[in-house]
């Protein structure tokens, strides 16, 4: 049975956030979500679950969780290297160079990047130089080629150059033994480049997490089929599942199962061969809704958790079952989006020992008002606009949770913890769900 829906009132100055109706279909008892987080992740034998360890090139480590403290074994750079195009000089040579009596040097060969330094500069001597070439003996410091005129096999330097100028120095980057990555790290592109330049070529990660996802209800029918009068095309079960692969797990798609007791029951314990299990529908109380007595009669402690004091997503549920934590998705899409968003996210973070990925942080100001459930932790989609320099948020008309356009018609969500109101002009904190500019 579904969730009651929300309804939102708007007009031009403010939004209101109905209640449901006391005589709503739902668990009766709402607990708050950091409540229902903690009680959900402290009744996890967390020494039963451990990812093991893989060694992935270097190539496909992007968003993928370090497994280990990565350390260099190197100096970056290697040796003492240009950092500008120009002349490899003796700095004690050009102490008085000046636009008015330039110093004259003989120039004694050329350096490319990744060619021996096979020169001497010896004073009265340079030797034009790329960035990225080793310094050859005798040099300590690069004149820049633009602040330079190469007349009849001399170079003109026009001021002074003080030691180390446009040197880049052994290990000045990275140095050997250093660590340059913590274990729990979500790695990111620029991270990629650092592996990489360090000569790591196999980098040790966790293994994705493997999450079963199951929807279940009788008028579901799949992507593609022919759809009758009465059934709806599933969706729920393909947006967990990107979400699942967003935040680091591998996906185990168990397809629609319907509203029967045994299919279920054999269908979770297929599931539960696998790290965690998701499953949308079926979660509340009502008379089709079977997932929540089949927990409990699997295995202690079964249902943990049964209604959350949130919306939208109130009916959500979490247990465990033979040491592998359930999470139990309302039917409604964007109750199914936030129940994910709210508990699987950081479920997958704490398996794979990391913080996640790089999040946006962006503040707004409220384009108009909107009232609340004082007790509830309410999940506004709106919608963002930067005008005149500055973020603005605007709420987005919606009529409850089942309307999964208002999310994709959403570029960003906030969360509301505790509050009756929020007022026009106010700042909030925006969760971006798109880019935004």
């Amino acid at each position: 049975m579904q969730e009651k829906l929300i309804g939102l009132e708007m007009n031009d100055d403010n939004m209101s956030c109905v209640p449901p109706n006391a005589k709503g279909h739902g668990p009766r008892k709402h607990i708050r979500v950091d409540v229902a987080l903690k009680k959900f992740l402290s009744h996890i034998d967390w020494t039963q679950i451990s990812l093991p360890v893989e060694y992935i090139s270097v190539a496909d480590a992007q968003n993928r969780v370090l497994a280990d403290d990565l350390q260099s074994r190197v100096d970056i750079p290697p040796f003492v290297r240009a950092a500008m195009d120009g002349y490899a000089i003796r700095s004690s040579d050009v102490k008085k160079a000046s636009n008015k009596r330039p110093v004259l040097l003989d120039v004694i060969g050329k350096i490319t990047a990744g060619q021996d330094a096979k020169y001497k500069v010896e004073s009265g001597k340079a030797v034009a130089i790329a960035t990225g070439a080793r310094i050859p003996e005798g040099a300590d410091a690069v004149v820049m080629v633009e602040h330079t005129e190469l007349e009849n096999g001399k170079v003109k330097i026009f001021n002074e150059i003080k030691r180390g100028k446009n040197v880049a120095l052994k290990g000045e980057d990275v140095k050997n033994g250093q660590i340059l990555l913590k274990k729990g790290t979500w790695i990111t592109p620029q991270d990629v480049g650092l592996i990489a330049s360090v000569g790591v070529g196999k980098v040790p990660v966790f293994k994705k997490p493997k999450v079963a996802v199951l929807a279940t209800g009788n008028e579901l029918a799949e992507p593609g089929s022919v759809l009758d009068e009465t059934c709806i095309f599933e969706s729920n079960r393909y947006m967990i599942s990107s979400m699942v692969k967003e935040f680091g797990g591998e996906v185990i798609d168990l397809g629609i199962c319907a509203d029967n007791r045994e299919l279920i029951s054999t269908k979770l314990m297929e599931a539960l061969k696998f790290d965690f299990v998701v499953v949308s529908g079926g979660t509340s109380v009502g008379e089709k809704d079977y997932v929540p007595d089949i927990i409990n009669s699997m295995g202690k402690p079964g249902l943990v958790v049964h209604g959350v004091a949130m919306r939208p997503g109130s009916p959500t549920g979490l247990g465990i079952v033979n040491g592998k934590p359930i999470i139990l998705s309302p039917g409604y899409p964007v109750s199914a989006f936030v129940a994910f968003y709210a508990f699987g996210r950081p479920l997958l973070f704490k398996m794979l020992k990391t913080g996640g990925p790089p999040r946006a942080k962006l503040i707004a100001r409220m384009t108009s008002s909107m009232h609340m459930h004082e007790e509830m932790r309410t999940f506004v989609r709106v919608n963002v606009v930067k005008h005149n320099g500055s973020y603005l948020a605007e709420p987005v008309s919606a009529s409850g949770a089942s309307l999964l356009s208002t999310l994709t018609n959403s570029n960003g969500m906030v969360i509301v913890d505790n509050k009756s109101k929020l007022a026009k002009g106010e700042r909030v904190e925006v969760i971006p769900l798109r880019n935004i500019t």
